[in-house]
């Protein structure tokens, strides 16, 4: 995958974005048919965006030991195309730079803030990552969608599970609560409120926080 803007990948993580475009290349091509028979009865605020491409996860999903769990990309006025490909090395979860393209920054910065705050955006950048259920982007989540990729990204959570990460249900509670192991994991904790997706302590309670820092504070 060639960098929309930023630099260019070290050798130490070249096989993770080798790895990340090939599962991008299999998303997209298992999901054409569905998005297109989709989009023609779809309401426009639910329609899936094929422009940026998909973005299935976010952040270093194979390490980060905080997984937070999400529905879909969103996509409104301060989207850009180009998004999705947005790379800077040493920087996973790339919403946290500040060159990042400015929906992915007026996302992720607000929500991470009392995190980055203490510990550094680069460091969150590094222990944070993120999963969808839906990897295409709209106005809005439509949780009745069934896409063929919304199976791996269950794997995807279950394997974040057997390595021992903290999960975070953010959005689509119903979606990630159908694997058992997931619903069944120690570590899962849900925000309070399912409309704010903000990491802090008031909206995780004491415990999620405190398993939150323990984890933040090795290195």
């Amino acid at each position: 995958m060639t960098p929309a803007t930023g630099q260019k990948p070290t050798d130490a993580c070249e096989y993770t974005v080798k790895e990340k475009q090939l599962q991008l290349d299999e998303i997209h091509r298992l999901a054409m048919d569905y998005i297109a028979n989709y989009n023609a009865r779809a309401n426009d605020q639910y329609r899936l965006r094929t422009e940026p491409g998909p973005c299935p996860h976010e952040g270093d999903i194979n390490s980060s030991p905080i997984v937070l769990l999400l529905a879909n990309p969103g996509f409104d006025e301060k989207s850009s195309i180009d998004a999705h490909k947005f790379f800077m090395d040493g920087w996973p979860l790339g919403g946290l730079h500040d060159t990042a393209p400015h929906g992915m920054r007026d996302w992720w910065q607000p929500r991470l803030r009392v995190l980055c705050e203490r510990y550094g955006h680069q460091h969150i950048s590094t222990k944070v990552a993120a999963l969808q259920v839906n990897p295409w982007a709209s106005t809005k989540f439509d949780s009745d969608l069934t896409l063929p990729s919304q199976q791996r990204m269950l794997q995807i959570a279950e394997s974040t599970v057997e390595r021992g990460a903290i999960l975070i249900i953010m959005r689509a509670a119903k979606f990630w609560l159908k694997s058992a192991l997931v619903k069944n994991h120690p570590s899962l904790y849900t925000t309070k409120s399912p409309r704010c997706s903000y990491v802090t302590e008031a909206n995780l309670g004491a415990e999620a926080w405190l398993k939150i820092n323990s984890a933040l504070q090795k290195n």
